[in-house]
């Protein structure tokens, strides 16, 4: 199993007679050396230390001040709407 990668795009030149055109019908494949999970657990390690853009205390609180006003809100909203339905049904099975 490898890596597929699709055909090129035609480039657009103004001298067409220079370019040569190249049809494939299937894409190009690209064999991956096979590597052990500890190699992708040390891969996901440096990835997690060096390449992922961790929010700020600042930010972190931001945006969980969000969720958790999102999620009293529409607790709220529903239960209101809960607690109507099941006085009408009350009302409608008396």
């Amino acid at each position: 199993m490898g890596v597929r990668f699709p055909p090129g795009l035609p480039v657009e030149m103004k001298d067409k007679a220079s370019v040569k055109t190249v049809k494939t019908t299937t894409p190009t494949t690209v064999k991956l050396p096979k590597t052990s999970f500890k190699d992708f657990l040390k891969g996901v390690w440096v990835e997690l230390r060096h390449k992922v853009k961790w929010p700020t205390r600042k930010e972190l609180i931001q945006d969980s001040s969000v969720v958790i006003a999102f999620l009293v809100f529409w607790t709220v909203y529903i239960g209101v709407w809960d607690f109507g339905f099941a006085q009408l049904l009350k009302v409608i099975l008396k």
